[in-house]
């Protein structure tokens, strides 16, 4: 990682503490997806063998580096929100993606939003568990 300092010289190695957050980083993601290889894609499958623009791979890279919850890796809904992201990317969903605008009138937030996913538009959850989805035209 290199910063230009502010003096104007030549780039500069940015600090040991930067250098860590960016490691810990990596070993979270790599964690996370050893835990939704062996609980949810099972049967031996690895994120590694699917293609790049599979639903599958595309909600395993929301989670991982855009969803700003960041899920601890013990977290009960972790599960639950990957698989509610496999659906949105399945159904082709980027029209749904933080189009607040589309839900300005109803109580629910977009589907793939930082929002806890029982918030999400037509998901009802009971103590934090997914028990329906209405999913329409």
């Amino acid at each position: 990682i290199f910063v230009i300092p502010s003096d104007g010289g030549g780039p500069t190695i940015d600090s040991t503490r930067d250098r860590n957050e960016h490691n810990s980083s990596l070993i979270r993601a790599n964690k996370l997806v050893q835990k939704l290889e062996t609980e949810v894609l099972c049967r031996g499958a690895t994120f590694q063998e699917i293609d790049l623009d599979d639903p599958r791979r595309l909600a395993l890279d929301w989670i991982t580096n855009d969803d700003k919850m960041s899920l601890d890796l013990d977290a009960k809904n972790l599960n639950q929100r990957y698989i509610l992201a496999l659906l949105a990317f399945t159904l082709n969903s980027w029209a749904w993606r933080d189009q607040e605008s589309i839900y300005a009138n109803l109580e629910n937030s977009a589907w793939l939003s930082n929002e806890d996913e029982c918030s999400w538009y037509n998901v009802s959850c009971m103590e934090g568990t997914v028990i329906s989805l209405q999913l329409s035209e």
